[in-house]
Formats: C-alpha cells, sequence, structure tokens
C-alpha cells in the first residue's frame, strides 16, 4: 500500500464503512500514519471501531502491536460547509447573518453534492495538515456511486457568478437583480407563497444566502479544481467496493468503467458478503466408508454438496463474467458473508489480515 489516497468507492449498503476502517487497521499494521474519513451517517464507523465519533475531529484509534497510528473522523457535512464559509468569506458580518439563514441551514446539507463536495473539501484539509502518510476516503452514500466524482462540479455549476448575479446585484439587497422585476411587477401573492418554504421572509433569506456564496465564490471554485486535481493524482487509488448482488456487480462494473474514463487510478474490487466457498471438489469422488450408517450419512452430504453447487451455479456465472470484464490486471478480493457483525478493532484486525492476504478470495470468513 504506497499510494497517500485511497477512496472506496461503491453505491449504498455494500460496506464501503467497515472495508474503509480495516483497510485503515492494515495501514498502521504496516507502520503508516493513517487517517479514515467517512460521511456515514449510520454511524457504522463508529461501530466497527467501538469509539464515539460524534465530534467532527480526529480521534486517534488504540491498536494493539502496530508499528503506525490510525486516527478515524466522520464528516459532518454542515461542520464543514461553515468552517469554509468562516475561513474564506471577507465579510464578517455577512458570515454572521448567513449562519442564521435558514435557507443555508437547509442547502448545506441537503443541497445536492453537498455531502460530495464536503466530503472532499475535507480531504482536502486532511492532506494540506501533513499529519499523514494515508487518508482513505469513504465515498458518501449515492443511489449512483459516480455523483461523487461529478458533485463538485455541480456545486461550482450552481454558484457560478452568473447565477448568483441573476439573483441579486451588488450591494443592492432587494433592489436588484430578478427580485426587482418580480417585485415591480406586483406578484406578491407568489412571494407569498415561496416564504413558506422557510416560514419567515423567503425573498430576503435567498438574496442573504447568494450574497455569501458570491464572497466565497473563487475560492470554491480554486478548492474544487484542487480537490478534483488531486483525486486525479497517480498516487489517489481507486477501491470499488460492491456485494455478491447481480445489480450490485453490474454498478461496479459502471463505476468501473466512468473511473477509468475520468482519468481516476482504478487499483482494486472488494467483493463483500460474497458467496460461501462450500465444500471442496474431493467431497464428490472420496470413498464411502465401510459402516452403512457413515456411508448414509455421506450421501446425505453429497446431495446436499450438489443442491448447494446447483444453487450457486448461477452465481459463480455472474462472478465469473464480472472478474473477465473487470480485467485480471485489477486486485480482486472475496470477503466471505462474516457469521456475525463486526465491531471493534479485534474483527477489524481480522478483516484487515483478510484483505492484504494474497489468498483473500479462499478465506473462510469469522467462525
Amino acid at each position: 500500500m504506497s499510494s497517500k489516497i485511497v477512496v472506496c468507492a461503491g453505491s449504498g449498503g455494500v460496506g464501503k464503512t467497515t472495508c474503509a476502517a480495516a483497510l485503515g487497521v492494515r495501514a498502521a499494521q504496516l507502520g503508516r500514519r493513517v487517517l479514515v474519513l467517512t460521511v456515514d451517517p449510520a454511524r457504522r464507523l463508529a461501530t466497527a471501531l467501538g469509539l464515539d465519533l460524534s465530534d467532527p475531529n480526529d480521534r486517534e484509534v488504540k491498536l494493539q502491536g502496530v508499528s503506525g497510528k490510525m486516527s478515524a473522523a466522520v464528516i459532518d457535512s454542515k461542520h464543514v460547509f461553515d468552517t469554509f464559509i468562516r475561513r474564506h468569506s471577507n465579510q464578517a458580518e455577512l458570515v454572521a447573518r448567513i449562519m442564521k439563514n435558514r435557507l443555508y441551514q437547509q442547502l448545506s446539507t441537503t443541497l445536492s453534492g453537498s455531502q460530495e463536495f464536503t466530503a472532499v473539501e475535507r480531504l482536502l484539509e486532511a492532506v494540506e495538515s501533513n499529519q499523514y502518510d494515508l487518508i482513505i476516503l469513504d465515498t458518501p452514500p449515492t443511489k449512483h456511486a459516480v455523483d461523487f466524482f461529478t458533485a463538485p462540479q455541480r456545486i461550482n455549476a450552481l454558484f457560478q457568478d452568473s447565477i448568483t448575479r441573476w439573483f441579486m446585484a451588488p450591494g443592492s439587497g432587494l433592489g436588484g437583480g430578478i427580485f426587482s422585476g418580480l417585485i415591480s411587477r406586483g406578484t406578491k401573492l407568489a412571494l407569498k407563497s415561496l416564504e413558506t418554504l422557510t416560514g419567515g421572509p423567503f425573498i430576503e433569506e435567498l438574496v442573504d444566502f447568494f450574497a455569501a456564496i458570491r464572497s466565497v465564490q473563487k475560492v470554491l471554485q480554486e478548492r474544487s479544481s484542487r480537490a478534483y486535481d488531486l483525486l486525479r493524482n497517480p498516487d489517489t487509488r481507486f477501491i470499488v467496493v460492491t456485494s455478491f448482488d447481480q445489480a450490485k456487480l453490474l454498478e461496479a462494473c459502471y463505476l468501473k468503467d466512468e473511473l477509468k474514463r475520468l482519468g481516476f487510478r482504478f487499483e482494486a474490487v472488494v467483493i463483500n458478503r460474497a458467496f460461501p466457498i462450500g465444500l471442496s471438489a474431493e467431497a464428490e469422488t472420496h470413498p464411502s466408508p465401510s459402516s452403512d450408517s457413515n456411508s448414509v450419512a455421506l450421501d446425505k452430504v453429497r446431495k446436499f454438496y450438489k443442491s448447494f453447487k446447483e444453487y450457486y451455479a448461477f452465481r459463480y456465472s455472474l462472478y465469473e463474467d464480472f472478474v473477465k470484464n473487470v480485467g485480471s490486471e485489477v486486485v480482486m478480493v472475496r470477503v466471505p458473508e462474516y457469521q456475525k457483525d463486526i465491531y471493534g478493532t479485534e474483527d477489524l484486525v481480522s478483516l484487515a489480515t483478510l484483505l492484504g492476504s494474497p489468498s483473500a478470495d479462499k478465506a473462510e470468513g469469522m467462525k
């Protein structure tokens, strides 16, 4: 693991967060100073590590017998957005107003692309701190994983200068931009309907929102561009996490193609909760024991094994097709479905050992 940034990508519900945490443990085992970052609305990282990650600061993970150091943090999108506005706006009075703006409070967490933008911004801040040899980013849960890579551009497009000018004229309050025309035409009824969206003076809050965004517009564009370049850096590797499900595998193939098209370095695939390994092939040809009772028992085992293989035959073919599609140059790791939930660093160490093993796809899982 020689890269400086590892991005775990994939659709929601495939175990990205747990895999990211296990990779962090593995990096610490190899002597590296590593930070694991995740948006993690379900707090899976905190559960896996057995830590309280309720605040946005980096927290050290206590690991026994490792030469490196592991830290973890849950990305609080609103906290990152607030910090970004405060740090880069040169208008203190406007910053104070925007923090009270109900529209901003909603959009800073629910606006399409806000989680993705803040995740990349938080990643950039961690890189600039120079505290870590490796940063592992668990991408936000999205319906389509590729949305993560286009979100910063969407945020940029929304707050470009032409749009903010359309909403307001510099220093004119409600007297400029589109609102001037609206009010002069007496569309008070329409404006009153819009006010119900925030329960207050909607237009005034909207003007304040775009005024604040305009104050950090150039910095936002610069940071988005720098973060995008960081993701395309050769030292940044992408790992696609998926599960053994036809729809998830198809999406993983699509994501793989998009990563390559966008110029990102696609390194490995982790198939989480893969199908059971089953019995060895020798079980079908092994001679029956002399005891009749043992013979009957073995016949039952063979029949079960045969039905077991038939049940998974289609799933095996899906896996084989997936491997051919991905290509032999990509590392492929299968993680069997564990018999219990992963909790605490001891379980993560077990998973980290599996992920770091050359024969990981032959592992039996936790007993």
